[in-house]
């Protein structure tokens, strides 16, 4: 008897020096793993190498209330900046116990994230890694980059928050340094030469010809350019961007595209082209989700001297340029001026002029932009390593964030039934039935 005593003693003993052992380890070292989809509890390594590259102290003063709820959430997240970098500082400042530092801030009433370093300053109004990391990229680079987009031909503007205008891409892009306006090339009909990337987004009425001459003359001395293109270029009413189209080599096929393929998966319009295999190219090399475009144009494209051109987007087999109308059961017609798959939607062409490396882009879709598809399968990683890719921050391209696989559950309607009958009808009964044995057999 006392044998056993003893041993359950030292059992005991050794229980809690494990546990005293175990509680000490923990608070001398900071180890954690993370296994949820996307790594959502841990830095990328992205943001890691962005840490890493500061060169010098960065403060992030917090104004920010006495909630110690939102607070613990900051400090567990710039801990895991701090773990990389201890440069990084954290400091919160009440806006109701101290107004006077808020005031001289000129913060937000809100409340709101100041980040300062390398002689610069930031601010955040929300806070993920996301933002964070692009903030400091910005404090660690030498200059933002500057956006673009020609207006005056109903075109696509990026300070918009219509369906149509691209605002969720302006605001997502400003997140991470590049930053978005507008331009009319009749008051402004030469550009800067520290502009970054010009964007045509989709024009729809023609251009004058010194307008047009602003845009060769961008392109013609190295300039980068993403062009939209959803209107026939040979159209009367067109951009009348003739002379740029042949500049490049770019000619667009008459008709939208349809694809078969795409019409399996209900994509609830026979001109929605849906991509989910993409040509090897640093753009797409970190989509993991189907691209979504809406009523897109295919692209005839003639390779020209010195050019390296790429295929971007390109529709598989099972596809054609409809020229007839879109109505009823629309297929391919044989001897008519449609073209059969697969085609060419995006292409990308990189040139060396002026000892600059050009990098433009030609897209037959703008709408896979715009707010109201954006937010499709992987439009928005896209739009975003396009950008990166093409205003040369390249090392940015594998920051594009993926949606988490299991962010969203998505059931079919037949699944939604299964559901409800088994929670609302078979649930219940199976209880009511147990409920009524057990009733039973006490009786008995």
């Amino acid at each position: 008897m006392r044998q056993t005593q003893l041993q359950y003693m030292i059992i005991g003993a050794l229980l809690t020096a494990i546990a005293v052992a175990a509680i000490w380890f923990a608070t001398q070292t900071n180890r954690s793993v993370d296994v949820t989809a996307n790594n959502r509890h841990a830095l990328t390594p992205e943001t890691v190498l962005a840490v890493q590259a500061l060169q010098g102290p960065v403060d992030i003063l917090a104004v920010l209330g006495p909630d110690e709820t939102q607070r613990e959430a900051l400090r567990t997240l710039v801990s895991r900046y701090q773990a990389h970098n201890p440069l990084l500082t954290l400091t919160f400042i009440n806006p109701e116990t101290d107004p006077e530092r808020v005031r001289a801030l000129n913060a937000a009433p809100s409340g709101e994230l100041i980040v300062q370093g390398m002689g610069r300053e930031q601010r955040l109004n929300s806070v993920s890694e996301r933002a964070l990391t692009g903030v400091l990229r910005q404090l660690n680079r030498e200059g933002e980059r500057q956006i673009q987009f020609t207006q005056g031909h109903d075109e696509r503007t990026p300070n918009d928050t219509g369906a149509n205008h691209f605002g969720t891409l302006s605001q997502r892009l400003q997140s991470i340094g590049l930053n978005s306006s507008d331009v009319s090339l009749v008051t402004q009909p030469r550009l800067a030469d520290e502009l970054d990337l010009l964007v045509i987004a989709d024009a729809r009425r023609p251009f004058f010809p010194g307008e047009v001459a602003a845009v060769l003359e961008h392109v013609n001395r190295g300039g980068n350019l993403l062009w939209l293109i959803e209107t026939d270029l040979n159209k009367e009413t067109g951009p009348k961007l003739n002379a740029l189209a042949l500049e490049l080599g770019i000619e667009t096929f008459p008709g939208l595209i349809i694809d078969a393929a795409s019409q399996q998966l209900n994509a609830g319009s026979p001109t929605f082209v849906v991509l989910d295999s993409f040509a090897s190219h640093p753009v797409t090399q970190g989509i993991r989700s189907p691209l979504l475009l809406p009523q897109a144009r295919a692209l005839a494209v003639k390779p020209l001297a010195g050019q390296t051109l790429l295929p971007l987007l390109q529709t598989p087999e099972a596809s054609w340029a409809e020229t007839g109308e879109l109505a009823g059961a629309v297929q391919f017609n044989e001897n008519t001026n449609e073209t059969r798959g697969p085609l060419v939607v995006g292409v990308t062409i990189e040139r060396s002029i002026a000892g600059r490396q050009q990098r433009i882009a030609v897209i037959g879709d703008a709408d896979f932009a715009s707010n109201q598809f954006i937010a499709n399968g992987a439009n928005l990683a896209f739009a975003e390593s396009l950008m990166l890719w093409l205003t040369g921050d390249a090392d940015a391209l594998a920051f594009v964030t993926q949606p988490a696989p299991d962010a969203r559950l998505n059931l079919s309607p037949q699944n939604i039934i299964v559901l409800s009958v088994a929670l609302l009808v078979a649930l219940p009964i199976l209880l009511f039935l147990t409920a009524g044995i057990l009733a039973w057999r006490r009786r008995r």
